[in-house]
This record gives C-alpha cells, sequence and structure tokens, in this order.
C-alpha cells in the first residue's frame, strides 16, 4: 500500500495500481479547482459584482431616473380654469405693485452678455409701465425662482426645464416663447460628440463618459437621461456622467476636445456656431429628440392685474427689429417671440420632470 496524503487527510492506494493513483490525482485536482473557483466568486468576484450593482443603483437614484414622482401644483395657488397655470389672488391684498420691476434671465456664469441681450427690452417695459426696470443677477435657478415666489422678481426668463418648476412652485406665468422663422419657438435635444470621436450612434455610448449641465436643464440633463433608457441605456451601468454647469461649457469643451460627447439643445449649438465658440466640422449629431419649446418669459403671478396686463403686451408685442435681443439671438435664428402655451407646449417635459424624479418644491 502507498499512502497519499491530501489537505491532511491519509488516503491509502495499492501499489502498482498507476491507473488508479492517476485518477484520483486528477479527482483531487479537480476538487481543488473547483474549491477555489467557490472561494473566488464567493470573496471576490461576488462582493465586487455586489459592490458595482449596488454603485450603479445609487448613480440612478442620485439621477431621479429610479424615483418617479407626480408633480402637480403648490398649495399657494389656485387654478380654476384648468389652464394649468397659477390664478392671480382673489384677495386684492395679496396683490403686488413694486415701484421696480427686477428682471432676470437663465442663470449663468456670467450675466454681461444676457444683461446687453435684454436691455431694449428692459426699457421697453420701463416706457410702457412707467416703472424702472432692472436686471438682477442668480447664481442659480433656484435662487432665482425663490426670488420670485417670495416677491422678490417680478419678470423672468427661464429655460425649457425650469419652466414647470417656477409655475407649480414659484408662480411663474410663462407668456412668450423666443422664436425664429424655423424653429417657430421650438428646439430639439441633441447629443453630439467630437468629430474625431469613434461614437456615431447611441450604442456606441456604452463605457463612454456623458457631459450634463444641471438637473434643471431638460436638453442638457433631463431629456438625455430618459431617451437613453428609453434605448436601454443607463447611467453607471452603461455609461459615465460628467458635470459642466452650463450648455455654453460643454460645447466650449467639445471644441477644445476636452469632452468627447455631450447633451445640449439645438438652438443654444445654433447660437454658439454663430458666436465662433465651435465650428460645424468640429462635432457630429449622434442623436437629436423631438422638439420642446424654448425659453420662455414671463412674470410673477401675483402682480395687480394692470401691471399684469401691460407685462404681458410688452412681452408679446416687443419689435425686435434693430434691438440689442435681434443681435444676440440673431446667430440662433431666434427673431421674435410667439406666444406660450403652457399647457400643450410643455406636456412632454413635465412627462419627463415626472420619469425621473424631479420634484417642483423649493426650500422654504
Amino acid at each position: 500500500m502507498k499512502r497519499i496524503v491530501w489537505n491532511g487527510n491519509a488516503i491509502n492506494v495499492r501499489r502498482g495500481n498507476a491507473a488508479s493513483l492517476t485518477l484520483i490525482v486528477i479527482a483531487l485536482l479537480i476538487i481543488g479547482a473547483v474549491v477555489g473557483v467557490v472561494a473566488w466568486m464567493s470573496l471576490i468576484r461576488n462582493p465586487a459584482e455586489a459592490y458595482r450593482q449596488q454603485s450603479d443603483e445609487q448613480l440612478i437614484k442620485l439621477t431621479g431616473l429610479g424615483q418617479p414622482v407626480s408633480n402637480s401644483m403648490s398649495d399657494r395657488y389656485t387654478d380654476a380654469n384648468g389652464d394649468l397655470i397659477a390664478d392671480a389672488p382673489a384677495d386684492a391684498t395679496k396683490l403686488i405693485d413694486p415701484p421696480t420691476l427686477y428682471f432676470s434671465y437663465v442663470p449663468v456664469d456670467d450675466s454681461t452678455d444676457f444683461k446687453t441681450a435684454f436691455g431694449d427690452l428692459m426699457k421697453f417695459i420701463t416706457k410702457e409701465t412707467g416703472k424702472p426696470c432692472e436686471y438682477v443677477e442668480f447664481e442659480s435657478v433656484e435662487a432665482q425662482l425663490k426670488a420670485m415666489r417670495d416677491g422678490k422678481l417680478h419678470v423672468a426668463g427661464l429655460n425649457t426645464g425650469g419652466v414647470p418648476l417656477a409655475v407649480n412652485a414659484a408662480g411663474f406665468v410663462p407668456v412668450s416663447l423666443l422664436a425664429g422663422d424655423e424653429s417657430q419657438g421650438y428646439y430639439k435635444m441633441q447629443i453630439i460628440a467630437r468629430s474625431d470621436s469613434s461614437i456615431k450612434s447611441l450604442s456606441d455610448l456604452k463605457g463612454k463618459e456623458l457631459a450634463l449641465t444641471d438637473a434643471s436643464s431638460n436638453s442638457g440633463y433631463k431629456a438625455p437621461l430618459v431617451l437613453l433608457q428609453d434605448h436601454g441605456l443607463r447611467p453607471g451601468r452603461d455609461y459615465t456622467l460628467r458635470y459642466t454647469g452650463g450648455q455654453d461649457n460643454s460645447i466650449a469643451a467639445i471644441a477644445s476636445k476636452e469632452l468627447e460627447v455631450a447633451a445640449v439643445a439645438s438652438d443654444v449649438l445654433k447660437r454658439e456656431i454663430g458666436g465662433g465658440k465651435i465650428k460645424a466640422e468640429d462635432f457630429r449629431v449622434v442623436h437629436e429628440s423631438g422638439q420642446f419649446p424654448s425659453a420662455a418669459l414671463g412674470y410673477a403671478y401675483n402682480l395687480k392685474p394692470e401691471l399684469a396686463t401691460k407685462l404681458r403686451d410688452c412681452l408679446s408685442k416687443f419689435d425686435w427689429k434693430g434691438s440689442s435681443m435681434a443681435t444676440y439671438f440673431a446667430n440662433a435664428g431666434q427673431t421674435h417671440f410667439t406666444p406660450a402655451d403652457y399647457k400643450k407646449d410643455w406636456e412632454l417635459v413635465r412627462r419627463i420632470d415626472n420619469e425621473i424624479g424631479y420634484a417642483h418644491k423649493l426650500p422654504e
């Protein structure tokens, strides 16, 4: 008899039975391999896979995709006619008639260009209302809307994605869209990639980094996340994210080749091309959505009716020809105001907000 020791256990094998010995050794090696694989899966692979899955799920929660909501108007407001916009207060003591009208457009890092662009419109508002109109800067959409809710901002221009939040939580009354002869007040969300990138379709985004802006942006954040999910692509699992803070930053980073792919609005992209910030040959459009309404201008719901009427006229009838607005927005092909229909125009935007869990609430 020959004795073999395996993992501390003695096994007796008859001498001369080489075939039996070989089979036993092979069997023991197989058993050892299986034990090793099980140990690797238990101690290394499974925990790593569980951690990756947990990280992906956490990222999805952070984007809001995993937590849909059902938004509605704040209890602060009423909507008797069903147009989804806050009615003016029935109590006259809650109406405001500010001595100075404060105006602001979409918050950006530097508002110098916007102050200049809307200069002639603010002069027109002053002329028609008899009240000084001053531009106010805000560091975020949240700060801008809190000011409107609290009566410190009276006239505003908001990006597409910020309008439903403004209507439901800050009493914003949309009046006009920025329109052009071709766009008629609408734009598309586009996912663009550097022209030297290998990304040519949505499926090529797997394993890549997508540049988004901030959670309030429809075309720069919410719409691309929902659209990609509709195509089976989820953040974390299929692609990673980077936040640039603004579409102008995303476009500039594509032009400088700092970024490979980004989500932007077609009208903003057109404006940046016209302004020489990026060239058409610097990028390709990988995918584009259906139509969304452009940025909207409007006023606070609780202004005195006479003042609200004058402002509605200003934001509807202002003649862009030869104005500072015409100069600034010419690069985007926008030339005039067109009426906003909040209930119809923002229907898709509201659905996207609900799907991505973008709650229409502001801190008190």
